[in-house]
């Protein structure tokens, strides 16, 4: 009928549209072209066929350093060029290094990137799936920040910086207090993590005795450590981004649920009201399994009737039979 059509037809729909919702926030996702978004990779092999490291992202420092006056200056926020080469070799990007700290080492992953038009200058990124910087079993973690500075090939930025001047800055290391980054930049092995909304900002160093301040943001980012294939892996969102991003495809999914609910609760409450009359006119298939049904029941009846009255009649010779018997028995 038009009403049962339009009930299915709406369903279908409505079904169609949960799924569509469902594939928009299930989907991967590159994050958008972005000219100041590097993309970088380390290999395992010469052939460079097979990565350990893949890294998209925009990267900004905050840095402040100490004049030729001796006096401490900070330098507006700058992007890492996006151009920046991964290098690689003795101390640069490797898929292992023991990372010395202290007395202690540190197995990692390191990303190492050189500025191309700016000599003196890099960022090194390392990673570890190590428990003592906070890193749960089968995780890993970006734990570690260097930024090594050339003042003098950036003198549009650093004024009056002494002269040759190179300065390390580089993350402290505690042991008994493992880095917020790495508690903050983690995701499970074989996984990536994406984080295409908010900035992610952290301290490199905010320790005067040890050097001038720095800070490190990352931007875009799209990055994965420790790589077992040759591409991204399930892409994880990042908690700041979640809530945002992540919550249109949920809301949508949920009310589509509700309509679903609300459409088959509406359609059986109907057909429960309806009587068994409109019932045959609109669904013949139920008039023919109900008359079937009152044929059968018919049929099964007389046939029980038919075995009643020859049952009857067995029942007349037995009695027959035996008096016969009786009679004889007296002669």
């Amino acid at each position: 009928t038009a009403a049962h059509s339009a009930c299915h037809s709406a369903l279908m729909i409505i079904l169609l549209l949960l799924g569509f919702a469902s594939l928009a926030a299930c989907s991967d996702h590159p994050p958008a072209e972005d000219p100041t978004q590097g993309k970088w990779t380390v290999f395992k092999d010469d052939e460079q066929l097979h990565p350990c490291i893949k890294m998209y992202a925009t990267i900004r420092l905050k840095l402040s350093y100490v004049d030729a006056d001796d006096a401490m200056k900070e330098v507006p926020e700058f992007a890492v060029p996006a151009d920046a080469i991964a290098a690689t070799g003795e101390g640069k990007s490797s898929c292992y290094e023991r990372v010395h700290i202290g007395d202690e080492f540190i197995d990692s992953q390191v990303l190492h990137l050189e500025f191309p038009h700016n000599e003196g200058w890099n960022v090194r990124l390392a990673f570890t799936q190590d428990p003592r910087m906070g890193v749960n079993q089968n995780d890993y973690a970006l734990w570690q920040v260097n930024v090594t500075a050339n003042y003098s090939s950036m003198p549009d930025l650093f004024h009056n910086a002494v002269k040759d001047h190179t300065h390390t800055y580089f993350s402290v290391i505690d042991f008994l207090n493992p880095p917020y980054i790495a508690g903050v930049e983690y995701t499970a092995l074989g996984d990536s993590l994406y984080c295409p909304e908010t900035p992610q900002e952290f301290e490199i160093n905010v320790d005067e005795s040890v050097g001038p301040f720095a800070s490190i943001s990352l931007s875009d980012l799209w990055m994965q450590a420790y790589m077992s294939t040759d591409d991204f892996g399930k892409q994880v969102i990042c908690a700041d981004d979640q809530t945002d991003l992540d919550m249109v495809p949920v809301i949508i999914s949920a009310i589509l649920a509700g309509l679903v609910l609300f459409t088959l609760i509406t359609y059986f409450v109907y057909r429960s009201r309806l009587p068994t009359d409109i019932l045959e006119m609109t669904e013949p298939e139920f008039e023919e399994e109900h008359e079937h049904h009152e044929h059968a029941t018919e049929h099964n009846h007389l046939h029980d009737n038919h075995n009643g009255s020859h049952h009857g009649h067995n029942n007349a010779n037995h009695h027959d039979n035996y008096g016969y018997k009786e009679e004889e028995n007296r002669f």
